[in-house]
Formats: C-alpha cells, structure tokens, sequence
C-alpha cells in the first residue's frame, strides 16, 4: 500500500525440549543449618532419572514442591546450570536449591471457617525440632457460637523413609473442646488424647486415630427438659476412627468437573473393652461441565448410627442431627426429625441428596477476576430421617448467591421454598444464610 511503512511480523515457535539429551549430574541444597540431609536427599532424587531437559525442568519443580511440603523452609528457589569440573559429563547440569529454614518459633492469630460457624485462632509453633521435620505445637480457638477448643500437639513426619512416597505421619495431641448444641439446649466439655497415623494412597488419604478421655455432658440453661438431662454428667470415651477423602475436582469451592468422597467412621465405647456403638457418616459428590461456565452438581450425604440395643442408651451427642444450609435448606440447623419439649432428639440415621445447577454471574467478564468470587445456583435438596426409602420425605427447591471465602469455604444466600415436611420437622421459609465447606 502506497506511503505506509511495511511492518514485519516474526513468527515464533515453542521449543520441543524434550528433543535435547540432558541429565543432572549434581543437586545441592543450601540453606541447611538444622535439618539433616537425609531428610531432603528423598525429595531431590527423581532429578537423576531426568534423560531430556524438558525431564530436567519437570523434575526441578517437583523437587520444589516436595521441599515445600517438608515444612521446614520458609521459602525455596532453584538455579540450574551447566555442569562443570573434572566429574561433568555431556549434556550433564547442576541443579541448585536455595532454601531459608523456619525459625525456632512461629505463630500468627487468624480466623478459621467451619460448618455453619467461624472462629478467632492464635497458634504458637516450634517447627523442625529435631531436624526432621518434628514439629510442637499449641492452639488455641474461640468461635462466636461459643465453642473453644485448646490443642498441644507434636507431630513427626516420615517424608524420608522408605515409605516416604505414601506421606506417613503420626501425631499426638492433648485436646481441650467445648461446644454447645442449641438445638438440644446441652453443653459439651472433652479432655482427652488423640493419636494420629495418616498416609496417602493412589486412591485417596486416609487417618486412622485413637482418642481416650472424659467427656461431660451439662444443661445449656434452665429450660433444658429432664430427658435431657439424663444423659448428663462424666464419662470415659474411647473412640477408634478412620477418615478417608478422595478428591478429583478442579477447585474444591466452585467445582465444575470431578468426583468428591469423604467418609468418617467410629467405632464407640465408654472404655477399651466396650466398644458397642459404630457411627459413620459418607459425603459424596459429582460435577459435570456444561457450557457458558455452567455446570451440574450431584452430592449426597448419608448418615448410620449403629447400637447394641441391650447396653445402655446412647448418649444424645451421639445422635445425627440433619437439617441446615449445610444438609437440608430450607430446614434449621438439626430441624429434621422427632422433636420433644421445642428440643431436637437427633436420629439413628438420615440420607440427604442435592442437585445444582451452578452459573457464573451474568455479564461476568466485565468484573474480572472479582466475579469469579461468586456464583449462583438453582437447587433442589430432598432427604429423610430414620429411613432409607421415600418414607417421610422432605425436600426444598430454591435459589441462591454463594462467594467464596479463599480456597477452601464459601458463604450461601439462599431463598428456600420447603415442599415436603413431616410433623415436628422445623422449617425456614425464605432466605437462609449458610456458611462452610462440604454442601449438599
């Protein structure tokens, strides 16, 4: 074109690094000033399997993260070079690691999300005590419900042993809780020790633990009914519990894709050799990707309480308690099931199923990364207590705004419309506010 000045465009290619022969023929680490090396040498050594330089830089940034983990650096970067000296072989290099250890002492004050309920936190820890990875720690938490909970715990890794790829570890803890149930107007104090042994596997993490100790049940206030206050008073509690979790979602807030499980169960007795009661609760959840950024949600929940019905009656915490943003919308929290003098009983088992259909804002791309805060949800949540077929059904449609609070919680506003209940059942019609992170 006649005047104009001709701009020339370059065309770029990515290179194909998996084209060019390398290999690491020496790792260091700096920065070691209490941990022993062996404690890291485990992290650093899929690096001398590298044949490509492509394999050198995958390798080097899981080198990074397995340094990550150990948590005993406050930070970690890596230098690759060309290796040099009498030892260096073609297309061999040096990888180096630069890390800063924690101090002796951390700590930091900050707030914690739970179910339906959040809490001020301040932690005190000795990271590293013994260079592996041994850690001492001491936690204290108040919520605004009124429950506390005091932890000291040491904890002992085994990221460096023969078993180092399945993260073993094992933990002690002293625990002081206390918590309150409105719903059944009592008051809970534990003291006891917890031991704790988890591990991963290729199909999910598992946690066995062992708890001992006294838990006394007291009146919330003068209105709490005598049946009630049967089950007051101290008693040993021993309990044998696993957790298992598997997850493959891609994002643990706002998922649209993957597969979710997480069961807790626990074998129950007021001592070793009575171990009487198994109560165990399974959370389950599917997402499936749409268009637009919507996607289809499938979860449920299912709740089994077990009892020698020859032994003593179960103690009321025991019970499961369904109902609320977290289980049942539409219901109060532990608004599902027989109710007695205005004060829940709680149940022997429940199931509770959920489907979501999950959006983006509307007009989202024109808030940039603050719309991806939130989302909106049309939902339809259906159950029962004490039974495992359409008996007794309850269910809620609605809709709602959920944001999300970091990577982990989110708050939902939901407008709820009950449409099946049964007697006793206590309902919330209209908006419901909820806050956590496992939804049905």
């Amino acid at each position: 074109m006649g005047g104009g000045k001709s701009k020339e465009i370059k065309r770029t290619s990515k290179v194909d690094l998996t084209k060019y022969n390398a290999r690491v023929d020496r790792v260091n680490i700096k920065g070691l000033e209490r941990t022993y090396s062996d404690y890291v040498s485990r992290a650093v050594n899929n690096l001398f399997l590298a044949k490509t330089f492509a394999d050198v830089l995958l390798e080097t940034n899981n080198a990074l993260s397995e340094l990550h983990e150990l948590r005993v650096f406050k930070n970690v970067r890596a230098h690759i070079d060309v290796s040099k000296g009498e030892k260096a072989t073609q297309n061999g290099y040096e990888v180096t690691f630069e890390g800063l250890e924690l101090t002796r002492i951390t700590g930091g004050i900050g707030a914690e999300l739970g179910q339906n309920d959040g809490s001020g936190t301040a932690e005190l820890t000795t990271p590293n005590i013994f260079g592996r990875g041994e850690s001492l720690s001491l936690k204290a938490s108040y919520s605004y419900i009124k429950t506390s909970e005091l932890n000291f715990k040491f904890s002992k890794p085994f990221f460096h042993t023969i078993l180092g790829d399945y993260k073993p570890e094992t933990s002690f803890t002293i625990v002081k809780h206390s918590s309150i149930a409105p719903w059944s107007k009592y008051r809970l104090d534990d003291f006891g020790l917890l031991f704790d042994f988890s591990f991963l596997l290729p199909f999910g993490s598992h946690s066995l633990q062992y708890e001992l100790g006294v838990q006394e049940l007291s009146a919330l206030d003068k209105q709490t009914p005598f049946f009630i206050r049967e089950h007051c008073g101290p008693r040993l509690a021993s309990t044998l519990r696993h957790l298992y979790a598997f997850d493959t979602r891609d994002s643990t807030v706002f998922p649209t894709n993957g597969f979710y499980v997480k069961t807790t169960t626990e074998l129950i007795g007021s001592a070793i050799s009575r171990l009487g009661l198994l109560k165990n609760e399974t959370h389950g959840e599917l997402n499936l990707p749409l268009f637009a950024g919507m996607s289809v949600q499938l979860c449920g929940r299912l709740g089994v309480l077990l009892t020698d019905k020859r032994k003593e009656s179960v103690p009321i915490h025991r019970h499961l308690f369904p109902g609320g943003p977290q289980t049942l919308r539409g219901f109060e929290v532990a608004g599902v099931g027989p109710h007695r003098e205005g004060v829940a009983l709680g149940c022997e088992s429940y199931w509770v199923s959920g489907l979501h259909l999950w959006s983006p804002l509307p007009f989202n791309r024109y808030f940039g990364g603050f719309g991806n805060l939130f989302r909106t949800h049309f939902f339809y949540n259906f159950g029962s207590a004490n039974a495992f077929t359409a008996d007794h059904l309850r269910s809620t449609a609605g809709i709602g705004l959920a944001i999300r609070l970091g990577e982990r919680a989110r708050i939902e506003f939901n407008y709820c419309h009950p449409i099946l209940h049964q007697k006793g059942d206590r309902l919330v019609k209209g908006f419901q506010f909820g806050i956590g992170f496992d939804f049905v």
